[in-house]
């Protein structure tokens, strides 16, 4: 996986983000993020930032609680 891959975007998009946030998440979802979870552990140097991922969840969270 390349580093353009590991993007929080990559794996599930807003509609599973939220799915996953409710417990909801569909099999293939669970399964793309499976599966990039074990990539980011087999080779952690070529996974996503930490601050990409918080940066990124601040604007989900921001988004929700404008749409609420």
């Amino acid at each position: 996986m390349s580093r353009a891959d590991a993007c929080p975007d990559a794996c599930l998009n807003d509609a599973e983000f939220d799915a996953l946030a409710r417990g909801e998440l569909a099999p293939a979802a669970l399964d793309r993020l499976r599966t990039q979870v074990q990539a980011v552990l087999d080779d952690p140097a070529d996974g996503v930032s930490h601050d990409a991922v918080w940066s990124h969840l601040e604007q989900r969270m921001k988004r929700a609680a404008r749409a609420a």
